[in-house]
């Protein structure tokens, strides 16, 4: 499944949102509005829950644990208090149980409080709207020059990490999207997430892509200079 095969007016339809959202934790994920998600679903406590949401709206809130929630996986763990909110698209049931589904991404959301404990928690949220600035274009178009320079500079043994994006996206998506390609550390992940302010978001994208093209561009002339030095030995 991509997202031109969606059809997003009716995926992001929020009219009927209550405001109450069930959590799924995990400790890897950071979850981005317009991005898709797909998880593999085992435990019973989030069958349970994947359930319940297909009979009603399917909207999940995928939050990221806290350091130190290995001491108690098993009960409630704390979470950061932004998290980002989807709805399934996609779900398949298995004989045993276990459940694959995927999730699009619609809204980040501020944790208020946690109504329900048991057997998953359901938060009452509040949707974080973007900020918007007059100069996104502006932002959109370096971040498109930046990545067709890392591309560039990659040779054949690096293209699989080459950027391969819709770089015509709103800036909001674009920085969504990169945020969920680029950085591997979920903590920086989580860092864009509660960042709302899309310009913010924008100047830390370039600011990264600046610097790894800055590292492979020394490293390969650094690489080029050795490669001669043995040629004239």
């Amino acid at each position: 499944m991509d997202l031109p095969s969606l059809d997003l007016k009716d995926v992001c339809n929020l009219s009927g949102f209550s405001g109450t959202v069930p959590l799924f934790p995990l400790s890897t994920v950071v979850f981005f509005p317009n991005t898709l998600l797909p998880l593999h679903v085992f435990e019973p406590r989030y069958k349970q829950m994947v359930h319940d949401v297909s009979r009603s709206d399917g909207i999940i809130g995928m939050a990221l644990l806290k350091p130190g929630w290995e001491a108690n996986y098993h009960g409630n763990p704390e979470v950061f208090d932004v998290a980002g909110m989807g709805r399934i698209v996609s779900s398949e049931v298995f004989a045993d149980g276990r459940i694959n589904i995927v999730l699009y991404g619609l809204k980040r959301v501020k944790i208020i409080e946690t109504m329900k404990e048991s057997p998953y928690r359901v938060a009452r949220v509040e949707l974080v709207e973007n900020i918007r600035c007059t100069s996104e274009e502006t932002y959109r178009s370096k971040i498109e020059e930046l990545i067709t320079k890392w591309n560039f500079v990659l040779d054949e043994k690096q293209k699989a990490h080459r950027i391969n994006l819709n770089t015509r996206l709103p800036l909001d998506s674009l920085t969504d999207a990169l945020a969920t390609l680029i950085f591997s550390n979920v903590f920086d992940k989580q860092s864009l997430l509660e960042e709302s302010d899309v310009k913010k978001r924008a100047e830390r994208i370039i600011n990264d892509l600046q610097t790894r093209i800055d590292i492979v561009s020394v490293t390969s002339r650094k690489r080029s200079e050795i490669v001669d030095k043995r040629n004239l030995n």
